[in-house]
């Protein structure tokens, strides 16, 4: 008999997790590099540094860590908003007449969508440590 799951499951702060993942260092076929407008030749990371702060340049060049630790600071103000809780589509699964278990996120609560939030974090934190104006 299976247990009934509940329709929202919420993860305690401690569960969060602790890292980004960086599908780049997983893929076998790595996407195409990023072309310089002017040149047509792939960026460096001095050029890509004109555009972005310097330790995201090396996480969007980076093709062998799996895993990027967040930093503490950015991870406290994750707490505000997150986590959002996974909820089980029954409903779905009924319709579908299928064995798998389906669940989304629930960002219900977020209007702009978790995604703008967690990267704008990033990048702020990012430029104001290396001391960028205007963050």
């Amino acid at each position: 008999m299976e247990k009934n799951i509940p329709y929202k499951t919420y993860l305690n702060e401690d569960e969060m997790p602790k890292q980004w993942y960086n599908v780049r260092a997983d893929m076998k076929n790595k996407p195409a590099p990023l072309l310089n407008p002017a040149t047509h030749k792939p960026m460096t990371a001095e050029e890509l540094s004109a555009v972005f702060c310097k330790e995201l340049v090396a996480q969007e060049l980076d093709n062998e860590n799996a895993y990027i630790d967040i930093p503490q600071e950015i991870l406290d103000f994750y707490k505000m908003y997150r986590p959002s809780p996974l909820v089980r589509a029954y409903c779905l699964e009924k319709i579908l007449d299928t064995p798998a278990k389906i669940y989304y996120k629930f960002e219900g609560n977020n209007t702009s969508g978790s995604h703008k939030l967690n990267s704008a974090i990033a990048q702020a934190y990012y430029a104001k440590k290396q001391g960028l104006k205007g963050v």
